[in-house]
């Protein structure tokens, strides 16, 4: 089904009478922007280098939100895995992999036998290079689908991003244009779920075609700030020394065909840049926020997740990102305001996810016990052990854990007439045994309510779906990565990987700080709240009162 015919039905549920959504603090426009594995901690951690909130008649980036609007201190992603495709299915729908059905990146398909990414879609086609990607795995509807409904398709829906799957998860199936990049071209790419008539939105057309992404092509990603600044942060272990004088220096390219040269552009400030120039053509190109019915831009910034992963969360490099984005913010917010004014805007900031600091850095210095565990050394030991219990047979139907999940032979289980809740629950002992890992537990200990009585354990049942979940759940010790390599990564339910930031901003909210506990799936319901229509279809979140001024 295109983006079309799903509008179509999507509008169809609606009167057929034009809804007005004018009314006194309904914003203009909705902006949320997801800043990719960006832990709460960066907002404190960075202040001192933020902009002023307002200064020279400017308005500020993260100072400029928190000083004017409501922050979250202590919001958390309620599920696991804390990985991309969970995480921002949920901003924008409210709810979790146990509904949404995006329980991974990737997750194991019982009914092909494969292997399937979250986004994958093979009913329709790319427009541009790169892979045939929609929203049809996810299961439920977003905000933008239900303001498309509320206005019998009236309102614009807008989703950008440098990954897939976070500009088409938090779109949603009835959004006017989405695009996100392919790094085999350096462009802009969508499929024919959004643009049936197999064209790009001619804005994303038009910077291809201006060849935006060549104009680093001959330089280097320097630190922003004097080399004092970044005193506090350290190169990643496995990262070469810098050169004398400078905090780090990372060439882009030689201006010659280097086929690197694209993967080097969005893991730098200058990818950042470019990612903001293209949010505010879109911005101009389609007429956000100045049409008689509220508009929704959904924007993920995915650089500072690439520099996160490789050069880990105490580096110079993500304060650099950090600030840089402090700093793009602003130049957005000000163009914001002489468009369509800045209290006309609904403005969200928060991160799919955290992240662990890099194992060797924290285990060498700090001696944390942080290590390294593969997900195939997990498969491995819970062969041998079915293996032992039951007889020869290939127990484990992949080389490894896809995220948390461990997915079992379900045929060769039936065939030798054994109960799947007994073969579950030697394949999670084993998996408890491997080093690294804390604990597991069976898909029918899940589902029977049997989980011990830990504070976490919610985010377990809340990231297990029956249909597309495995048949062992497996999580790593605090502190350790499941990963090789020599960068980091996230992906666990404790507090590093789970704890980011929720900032809210726009005209008549209650302004203040919050320090109690709320969920990301709760910016899905507030909005909803601030618009004036429905939930959506998969909502499990509560409307944030403090930010709306109600009770």
């Amino acid at each position: 089904m295109t983006r079309t015919a799903a509008a179509g039905a999507l509008i169809a549920l609606a009167s057929l009478s034009t809804v007005s959504l004018a009314a006194p603090n309904r914003p203009k426009l909705v902006l949320l922007i997801s800043i990719d594995q960006f832990r709460a901690d960066y907002i404190d951690r960075f202040e001192p280098y933020f902009l002023p909130a307002k200064t020279g008649g400017k308005l500020g980036g993260f100072r400029f939100i928190e000083e004017t609007g409501a922050r979250y201190t202590d919001a958390h992603h309620n599920h696991v895995p804390t990985a991309t495709g969970p995480g921002h299915a949920t901003l924008m729908t409210g709810s979790e992999p146990c509904l949404d059905g995006i329980v991974g990146n990737s997750w194991f398909d019982r009914e092909t036998g494969k292997p399937i990414y979250c986004v994958d879609d093979p009913s329709v086609q790319p427009v541009g290079p790169g892979g045939p990607m929609s929203p049809r795995n996810l299961r439920v509807t977003t905000v933008g689908d239900e303001l498309k409904m509320a206005t019998n398709g009236r309102s614009k829906v807008v989703g950008i991003s440098f990954k897939d799957r976070a500009a088409i998860l938090m779109a949603g199936h009835a959004a006017d244009s989405v695009v996100w990049m392919d790094e085999s071209c350096g462009g802009w790419v969508t499929s024919t779920f959004y643009a049936p008539n197999g064209r790009l939105p001619v804005w994303a057309d038009a910077i291809n075609r201006e060849h935006w992404v060549a104009r680093a092509d001959n330089e280097s990603w320097e630190p922003l700030l004097p080399i004092e600044a970044y005193s506090r942060t350290r190169k990643a272990p496995a990262e070469a020394a810098p050169p004398a004088g400078k905090a780090f220096s990372h060439r882009l390219g030689s201006g010659k065909p280097d086929p690197g040269y694209i993967g080097r552009l969005i893991q730098s400030g200058q990818g950042q840049t470019f990612l903001f120039d293209t949010v505010e053509r879109a911005i101009d190109a389609e007429n956000l926020g100045r049409h008689e019915d509220p508009d929704i831009l959904v924007v993920n910034l995915a650089t500072n997740d690439y520099i996160g992963h490789r050069y880990g969360p105490n580096s110079p490099e993500v304060m650099d990102i950090t600030v840089r984005t402090d700093r793009l913010l602003s130049r957005l917010f000000n163009d914001l305001d002489k468009r369509v004014g800045i209290d006309n805007v609904a403005i969200t900031i928060t991160g799919d996810h955290g992240v662990l600091p890099i194992p060797e850095e924290s285990n060498g210095e700090y001696r944390t016990g942080s290590s390294r565990v593969l997900g195939s050394s997990v498969a491995t030991a819970v062969q041998a052990a079915l293996t032992a219990a039951y007889g020869e047979g290939r127990w484990v139907v992949s080389n490894g854990t896809f995220e948390d999940n461990l997915y079992l032979n379900r045929k060769l289980i039936a065939d030798k007439k054994l109960p799947l809740p007994e073969v579950e629950e030697a394949a999670a002992k084993a998996a408890s045994g491997v080093p690294g890992i804390y604990c597991a537990f069976g898909a029918d200990q899940i589902m029977h309510g049997e989980l011990p009585a830990w504070d976490w354990d919610q985010k377990v049942v809340n990231g297990y779906d029956p249909k597309n979940g495995g048949d062992v759940l497996v999580f790593e010790a605090p502190g350790v990565l499941f990963g090789g390599g020599t960068g980091t990564g996230h992906g666990s339910p404790w507090a590093y990987d789970s704890h980011v930031p929720i900032l809210m901003r726009w005209g008549g909210i209650a302004r203040g700080v919050y320090s109690r506990t709320v969920a990301t799936a709760d910016i899905a319901p507030t909005l909803c709240r601030l618009l004036g229509i429905e939930q959506p279809t998969g909502n499990v979140g509560h409307p944030l009162y403090e930010a709306l001024g109600t009770k």
